[in-house]
């Protein structure tokens, strides 16, 4: 599962005020009709917007960032994506594809050793939208995480978001200095103690929250033919795409008529973008099948309300 930015109602989250979500880490379709999610964001992108949807990662447009991932198991590799959401999450455009090797297939599960950067894309809107990040195993499984992030413009100074961190300020440096005095406070889950200005407005938010830790995490991996793996490579060298222009995420495996490669390789994206990242050549990298047309995929979301 994604791991940072913190997901919505993750246990990692400061802004959670409920019980963590114990499936976050679990495939779209994993356990039966009572326990189905519907994409894109398990229905969380509705917290958008509200104190619990707060940013967890300031970025600036245009900048170099890192991602990381953890859970139960990295199954030995697979295929992922991450982009984002300017319309509360009726269309997720691609910012980076990775082919083949993410996760890092031997570098455990991950929050150590199960980071990747990417580049924000330059354009992106100033202002609070959903980041994404899915991932295909090569079980034929959706896998997707969100997450809210404040987008910068290039030359705006913005707040830093450790990891590791166990103060975080969402709103200007101002805000941080003297909290707004018509203000709502409230405790999230974690022990954060956070104000919000009111109306509330999540850029003027400002929360303090115990240092963080990782809890003991199962290390079991799936188990596979362990072969070194080369240097990962990058391509870059397209030509500027606007934001609004580059391709849809992909989405397969979710009830609608595509499917991945299962097994015996990696998935290689339709229309990945102009910034991918090469796999290590473990596994030969396949297409998808079926009906895997932009139409063809989100006409037919199974779990979900998209038409």
């Amino acid at each position: 599962m994604l791991d940072y930015p913190a997901p919505f109602n993750a246990s990692n989250n400061p802004h959670r005020i409920t019980e963590p979500d114990p499936y976050l880490q679990y495939p779209y379709d994993c356990c039966g009709p009572e326990n189905r999610w519907s994409y894109p964001c398990r229905g969380y992108e509705k917290l958008l917007g509200t104190p619990e949807g707060a940013p967890t990662a300031t970025w600036a447009a245009g900048s170099t960032q890192n991602w990381n991932i953890t859970g139960i198991g990295n199954h030995y590799g697979g295929s992922c994506q991450v982009g984002f959401s300017t319309d509360k999450g009726k269309s997720f455009h691609v910012a980076t594809s990775y082919e083949g090797n993410c996760p890092h297939r031997d570098a455990g599960n991950g929050p150590d050793g199960q980071e990747f950067e990417f580049t924000v894309p330059s354009d992106v809107a100033a202002g609070v939208h959903l980041f994404a990040w899915i991932w295909y195993n090569r079980e034929q499984e959706l896998n997707m995480n969100c997450a809210a992030v404040e987008i910068t413009s290039p030359d705006s100074s913005a707040p830093s978001y450790s990891t590791s961190t166990s103060s975080a300020v969402y709103g200007s440096a101002s805000t941080a200095a003297e909290p707004p005095s018509a203000a709502d406070e409230y405790k999230t889950a974690n022990g954060c103690s956070c104000t919000c200005e009111l109306p509330v407005n999540i850029t003027t938010c400002t929360c303090t929250c115990p240092a963080r830790s990782y809890t003991a995490r199962d290390t079991h991996n799936h188990s596979h033919d362990r072969r070194a793996s080369p240097a990962a490579t990058r391509d870059t060298s397209s030509a500027f795409v606007a934001f609004a222009d580059r391709p849809l995420m992909f989405v397969a495996d979710n009830g609608n008529d595509c499917k991945t490669p299962k097994n015996k390789a990696e998935l290689k994206f339709p229309d990945p973008g102009p910034d991918v990242v090469g796999g290590d050549g473990v596994y030969p990298l396949e297409l998808p099948t079926g009906e895997c047309s932009v139409s063809g995929v989100l006409a037919k979301q199974a779990y979900t309300g998209i038409k």
